[in-house]
């Protein structure tokens, strides 16, 4: 009798595994930081209740249920929300400016419930250590922190100086694990020989000693070796 209760408990977890697969495929994919509070709380209730699926008890069919029309209310809600700019502010609400022209908006702060420790906190982390260097600041939606310095804060860049560097474009893998990526390497316009002068260029006589490789659109080649005794040896090593 428990080998088949333990047969059955394997079956109904399965199944459940397979139901919040075929419901997170339904609903779409989104970063985690990108959820609101709203998404996490459905997050979290789609998590509980496909629990009440996998365990098999005399309720399990009803969270199967509960589980169905909570999936079809949240994408009910998802699509009026993509058509209505009200109910999108409504549910989301909107994000706030929490500084502008290098001041603190202390009722902002207050409606999105921020207090101006934890701002000074975001904006240190953000490279930011002087309220008065931001031009505005904006508490998104999902709670990250958008910050635009002044003009006259920010890095200078080529562009200023009407300048264009090349592009590097797209690293393309060529060596994964000891392994070459034939394709990717056509595709980056190089071939096997090219490959081994590089290699051979940095030091590198065998393609096993690669764990990683790549080449940008400009022909450069970088390369991670096997070997990471200089690293756990070094001051770099983190424990």
């Amino acid at each position: 009798m428990r080998n088949i209760e333990w047969w059955w408990t394997a079956v109904s977890a399965i199944g459940a595994y397979l139901y919040l697969h075929l419901i997170c495929r339904i609903l779409g994919r989104k970063v985690l930081s990108q959820f609101n509070f709203f998404d996490f709380a459905s997050a979290i209730t789609i998590g509980a209740l496909t629990t009440e699926v996998a365990i098999p008890t005399n309720e399990w069919k009803r969270a199967a249920v509960a589980l169905g029309i909570f999936t079809a209310l949240t994408l009910t809600l998802d699509y009026f929300i993509q058509k209505s700019p009200g109910l999108r502010s409504f549910v989301n609400s909107k994000p706030k400016m929490v500084i502008y022209k290098g001041q603190i908006d202390s009722q902002q702060l207050r409606k999105a419930r921020l207090t101006l420790d934890e701002l000074l906190t975001i904006l240190r982390q953000k490279n930011v250590f002087h309220p008065g260097d931001v031009y505005c600041a904006i508490l998104e939606t999902d709670g990250q922190l958008s910050v635009l310095p002044k003009s006259d804060k920010m890095p200078l860049t080529l562009g200023d100086l009407n300048r264009k560097p090349p592009e590097k474009g797209m690293m393309n893998d060529v060596i994964k694990d000891g392994n070459i990526i034939t394709e990717n390497l056509r595709h980056a316009g190089y071939d096997d020989k090219w490959l081994q002068k590089k290699l051979r260029e940095q030091g590198i006589q065998s393609i096993e000693e690669v764990f990683y490789a790549g080449v940008d659109g400009q022909g450069a080649l970088y390369v991670s070796t096997r070997d990471r005794a200089g690293i756990e040896s070094g001051n770099i090593y983190i424990q």
